[in-house]
């Protein structure tokens, strides 16, 4: 009895080797296959720079230019359309958006909204909005 249990052992040891072996072996496969993978990221420089480019231009409301030392840089819109029916509506604040973003790309740091017109539906847009606007550059004291 003891030598069929003692000859059975070295078999189990066996197969529990083999599951290890296996395993093992399954790791380090998938370990190396993944160790040529490139990954792409949105985060460069210019998608980083896009993103916060609204944030450098401030709105102003037109009483609060008194007293500023400013100068207008050119006339901004800004719009917002919904193209297609599964297209999310036409939004005021997308609008406010785009136009505080061309007023950057004209290195403009504020800028001051005129109107915001809802137009009715046409051949390309099924809701409309369209913000206009003036970007000026005000001169910030030192401490700002």
């Amino acid at each position: 009895m003891l030598l069929c249990h003692s000859s059975r052992v070295p078999s189990i040891d066996k197969e529990h080797l083999m599951l290890r072996f296996i395993i093992i072996s399954f790791t380090v496969l998938l370990t190396t296959a993944c160790s040529n993978l490139d990954f792409s990221s949105n985060l460069d420089k210019k998608n980083f720079d896009d993103y916060f480019k609204p944030s450098r231009v401030t709105v102003y409301e037109k009483p609060q230019l008194q007293g500023l030392d400013y100068q207008f840089i050119a006339a901004v819109d800004g719009s917002s359309c919904q193209q297609e029916e599964i297209d999310r509506p036409a939004d005021i604040k997308e609008a406010r958006t785009n136009a505080r973003i061309k007023a950057a790309e004209m290195n403009a740091n504020g800028i001051v909204f005129q109107n915001c017109l809802i137009f009715e539906q046409d051949a390309s847009c099924i809701s409309n909005i369209i913000c206009y606007a003036r970007a000026i550059s005000v001169k910030l004291s030192d401490g700002e």
